[in-house]
């Protein structure tokens, strides 16, 4: 309460001062035309005194004309003008006259100046009509500081409705986000587990039968280990997209045997690959490879190469680990850069969320993932600091 009325204080304050100016203003304007006008009358005055002794006189001379002037001013404009022979005499000082004009008769010659006592006593001294604007100026001012702050109360005040508002429903759209996405989590996990367990489930029913076929029962365990493998791979996918990569346990990988045992249990061949080591966490980067060979295979591949580029540019030192497969390639209607987001997929059997895990672990390791088109295949370019990548010439 009390901070609002010194608030008003210094408001009615801003607005009186504001109206004084003004009212200083206007008198300083009407001074100016006021002292213009007495130039005007007193130089009219004194020429005119001039011509009618000129025309009153049959012989004047300028001698006599300048005489008379200087008579006429000393008598009839006393207190008023000041009349100086600037040949004969010293010129007034400035603090207390004004000089006014040069009268010319021949070659005589006579300076005017006006006492500047006389024009303080002419000049207007503040009036009701100048109070009068100087109060109703003070009343605007005010009532628009009024205004203008109360506004801006309001203003602040819609504001802080409108960000609450909006972080309500920022909430509830993040709530919404969430379980669209829980729902497709689910909806993939569902579709994904699906055909595993069906196998599992018809190759389980027929066991029995066959228990002593040695043929079967070696298929019964190499299949139910890949559909295994194929659901742990889908979990920890999941499990993996639901947490942030945080990149804790590293060390040097050796590229190529990592490589090797997953393509292995993929039934892929590794046709090129440099030896090349990779500090980084293993479990991440093992996640990372399964990922990029799986969806080789998916996609029908059953040759890998892996090429090496370094670049030498003190401004760019990075490490290029290019992975190219022998599949159909990627198609052309699909642009590549959505295919690093989450659950989107160009194939039906696919869930969408090993090239984004993909991505999230190489940039968790300081690197970026590319997709690129080949001739008869489809490639993946890492890109990682030098500094995490050891290579060693092949023997």
């Amino acid at each position: 309460m009390l901070k609002q009325f010194f608030r008003m204080i210094l408001y009615l304050v801003i607005s009186m001062l504001t109206g004084i100016i003004v009212t200083l203003i206007m008198d300083e304007f009407e001074n100016i035309a006021v002292e213009k006008k007495i130039r005007i009358e007193l130089e009219r005055e004194i020429r005119a005194a001039a011509n009618s002794f000129k025309n009153s006189a049959k012989v004047s001379t300028s001698q006599q004309v300048t005489g008379f002037i200087k008579t006429f001013t000393a008598s009839a404009l006393n207190g008023k003008v000041v009349t100086i022979n600037p040949d004969l005499e010293n010129k007034p000082a400035d603090r207390n006259h004004s000089f006014l004009f040069t009268y010319k008769e021949g070659d005589q010659k006579l300076d005017f100046y006006i006492l500047k006592s006389y024009l303080n006593k002419e000049l207007a001294i503040l009036d009701t009509e100048e109070l009068v604007v100087g109060l109703i100026v003070t009343i605007v001012v005010f009532g628009f500081i009024i205004l203008y702050t109360e506004k801006k109360k309001q203003i602040a005040v819609f504001r802080q409705q409108f960000e609450e508002k909006h972080e309500e429903f920022k909430k509830v759209l993040e709530e919404h986000e969430a379980f669209a996405l829980l729902g497709r989590m689910v909806a993939t996990l569902a579709h994904e587990l699906k055909t595993p367990l069906a196998t599992i489930s018809n190759l389980v029913q027929v066991l029995p039968t066959r228990i002593e076929d040695r043929k079967f029962t070696s298929r019964f365990v190499a299949l139910t280990v890949e559909e295994l493998t194929r659901i742990q791979q889908l979990i920890n996918n999941l499990l993996a997209y639901g947490k942030e990569i945080e990149v804790k346990d590293e060390e040097w990988i050796d590229l190529l045997n990592l490589l090797k045992d997953i393509a292995l249990k993929k039934s892929l061949h590794i046709e090129k690959s440099p030896f090349i080591e990779i500090y980084g966490d293993k479990f991440l980067l093992n996640l990372l490879f399964d990922n990029l060979l799986r969806n080789s295979k998916n996609e029908n591949a059953d040759t890998i190469r892996i090429m090496i580029r370094t670049s030498e540019s003190p401004e760019n030192p990075n490490t290029e680990i290019l992975i190219e497969d022998n599949r159909k390639g990627f198609p052309a209607d699909v642009g590549l850069a959505t295919l690093l987001n989450p659950f989107v997929t160009f194939h039906s059997s696919g869930a969408g969320l090993g090239l984004y895990l993909a991505k999230q672990i190489i940039t968790a390791h300081g690197g970026t993932i590319f997709l690129y088109r080949i001739d008869h295949g489809a490639g993946v370019k890492l890109t990682l600091p030098k500094k995490r990548i050891k290579l060693y010439e092949q023997e």
